[in-house]
């Protein structure tokens, strides 16, 4: 990292010894919130976004890109069951936040104390990353409060462009190869999969002027998802672990869902009212979903870099079709979905392909 001490030294790798070590002591100090520093000796962090320079070049293995996939998989499958969660359980939206996300807090925070890492949690760069997190959940939820599906899925499918060009232009993090390819044609895919519903006035019936607050809710998820991603990569070099980057993020989410679910009204007879089948669906989404699909992001995200995982997140569009009519019954039936579907997981498996051949 391109740091300065403040005491003076004339050995130039004993310096760098010395800000290896001090960024390994993870304490926190300083005026930027994102340098991390030692009672000894003061580091003065470059900005997040000029760390990319310093930062190990993405591994493009065959085990990181099928977890990328997989990862997406599980995010696919995350709307499908929060639907059946709150339409066959009965569980608000914020509430089912909360119990998803409180239950993977109490896993974290044995396994972050297993790995002792508890200290990492005092580093300033982590609860940035955890605060964009947070604005990212609570934004989305609320998002599908007021705007229409067709605007807020609309919107969503812009992150993979916001994390290119912002990656570009203020990350100093170009994309890999092909990355404008696959982000075109998974969009064509996407926007055919959902012509069908589109032709539907239902789909674009607007709630009036709380419509453009669902806009500017969607609209600001998406770019505090991009925020996310290409920051999350950058916790390394200030020695968090991804396990810690998770529990930073689970502590914000929860601590901010709790008050908004009182804020905003939601009722919850409480889980003692759940059936058998809906428990093992609610421990399901908690364990395989939240706690799975995060930690495979984040390890992701660390190893690939974030224009490569966010361009294939269209590959969650075909998996939630297929989720959606195995749990909810709600099958693709019409050529324009299967189509859709069909370009989307095509482009996502030959970028990947391309990307292992390129490495």
């Amino acid at each position: 990292m391109g740091s300065t001490p403040t005491s003076g030294t004339t050995n130039h790798g004993a310096w760098l010894s010395l800000v290896e070590r001090s960024v390994r002591d993870a304490e926190v100090g300083g005026s930027n919130p994102l340098a991390p520093t030692t009672d000894r000796h003061r580091l003065q962090a470059e900005p997040v976004f000029c760390i990319s320079r310093h930062m190990n070049k993405p591994r493009f293995s065959p085990l990181w890109l099928a977890a990328a996939l997989l990862g997406h998989t599980a995010w696919g499958i995350y709307p499908v069951l929060a639907r059946y969660l709150q339409i066959q359980a009965h569980i608000p939206g914020l509430t089912l936040l909360t119990i998803a996300n409180g239950f993977a807090m109490l896993v974290m925070v044995i396994v972050v104390g297993i790995r002792r890492e508890f200290h990492q949690l005092r580093i300033r760069a982590g609860w940035l990353v955890a605060l964009f997190a947070m604005l990212r959940a609570v934004t989305n939820v609320l998002a599908a409060r007021y705007a229409p599906a067709a605007q807020v899925t609309l919107i969503g499918l812009l992150t993979p462009l916001l994390v290119v060009i912002m990656g570009r232009v203020w990350f100093q993090d170009p994309a890999p190869p092909n990355t404008g390819v696959v982000l075109t044609l998974s969009l064509v895919g996407a926007l055919v999969m959902l012509s069908g519903d589109m032709q539907n006035p239902e789909f674009w019936q607007s709630g009036g002027d709380s419509s453009w607050v669902g806009i500017a809710l969607a609209l600001t998820s998406s770019f505090m998802l991009a925020l996310y991603m290409l920051s999350v990569r950058r916790t390394s070099a200030y020695g968090i672990s991804s396990e810690a980057t998770f529990l930073l993020q689970l502590i914000a989410v929860v601590g901010t869902s709790i008050p908004l679910s009182y804020v905003v009204g939601e009722r919850f007879d409480g889980v003692a009212s759940l059936a058998p089948t809906q428990w093992v669906w609610l421990i399901f989404f908690a364990v395989f979903i939240v706690i799975g699909a995060n930690i495979l992001q984040v390890y992701t995200l660390r190893k690939l870099g974030a224009s490569l995982v966010t361009a294939v997140q269209a590959w969650r569009l075909p998996i939630s079709a297929i989720a959606a009519g195995f749990i909810l019954a709600e099958w693709m039936h019409t050529p324009t979905e299967f189509i859709g579907a069909a370009l989307t997981a095509l482009s996502v498996t030959w970028y990947l392909v391309s990307q292992r051949k390129a490495a």
